[in-house]
């Protein structure tokens, strides 16, 4: 636990990165406490609490801190204009309106950069929304928009074997480690970036690109394995269906997890 000079500094470094906000400084010291002080984002972690009281101040240093990570984020699942709009509201209402309790920004504990997590909510709120479209008529891992650069025979394989390698890929992934699944989550999903995701584990960046490449060869072996004995075809066969189908694998990521 940092000490009283320790606190003090910190405070003073977040109050002067945002002058014209006010926090509570009991509260600041206590979100602080339980880490240390080298581990977090003191700055971000002040402007969160702001941002909690409602304060319109704190609400547009928010903004401009955040809005782009927001747009930017919703714009990468391809969606229409309204729908971004439609979204980026969702997910302000989601963090600062209370809804029985608290607004979802007073949870934020600054162990990762305030845009990083931001963009955590904005992916699984965008997720949610893909999802429902999903259950009204898309047929799941491979259903994806067409993408212009299929070739005719990636585009007939996704289509012949689209049920299969759904399964496959789901089977697979089941059987991944817990760290595995959340390694290929936050990269995939959540979108962290290989610093931020070492943050969160307190591993070097190279540890988690270690670790992140371990998980996707796991999967892609499990699921060529699953898939395997989903379908019937010589193994010649098969080695170049899965060779087109390698390309699908992280984009079902963002679609499963």
């Amino acid at each position: 636990m940092p000490g009283d000079e320790e606190l003090e500094a910190a405070w003073q470094a977040a109050r002067a990165a945002w002058p014209s906000l006010t926090v509570d400084r009991a509260a600041f010291a206590a979100a602080v406490a339980v880490l240390p002080l080298g581990d977090l984002h003191l700055a971000d972690l002040y402007l969160a609490q702001a941002c909690a009281t409602g304060a319109a101040a704190a609400l547009a240093a928010f903004a401009a801190r955040c809005d782009a990570t927001i747009l930017a984020t919703l714009r990468d699942f391809h969606l229409p204009a309204h729908a971004v709009d439609e979204l980026a509201q969702d997910v302000r209402t989601k963090l600062f309106v209370a809804e029985g309790g608290p607004p979802k920004i007073a949870t934020y504990s600054g162990r990762a950069a305030l845009p990083s997590w931001v963009k955590t909510i904005v992916t699984r709120t965008a997720l949610d929304r893909v999802r429902r479209r999903d259950a009204s008529g898309d047929d799941g891992a491979l259903a994806d928009i067409p993408d212009a650069a299929d070739s005719p025979e990636l585009a007939h394989f996704r289509d012949r074997y689209r049920s299969e390698f759904k399964a496959a890929f789901e089977a697979a992934l089941a059987t991944l480690e817990v760290r595995e699944r959340n390694i290929l989550r936050q990269c995939f999903v959540d979108r962290l970036t290989l610093e931020e995701i070492g943050a969160l584990y307190g591993v070097h960046k190279t540890t988690v690109s270690r670790w992140l490449e371990t998980a996707r060869e796991a999967l892609a072996k499990r699921t060529r394995s699953q898939f395997r004995a989903r379908i019937d075809a010589a193994v010649a066969d098969l080695d170049s269906i899965m060779r087109l189908l390698q390309s699908q694998i992280d984009l079902s990521l963002s679609r499963v997890l």
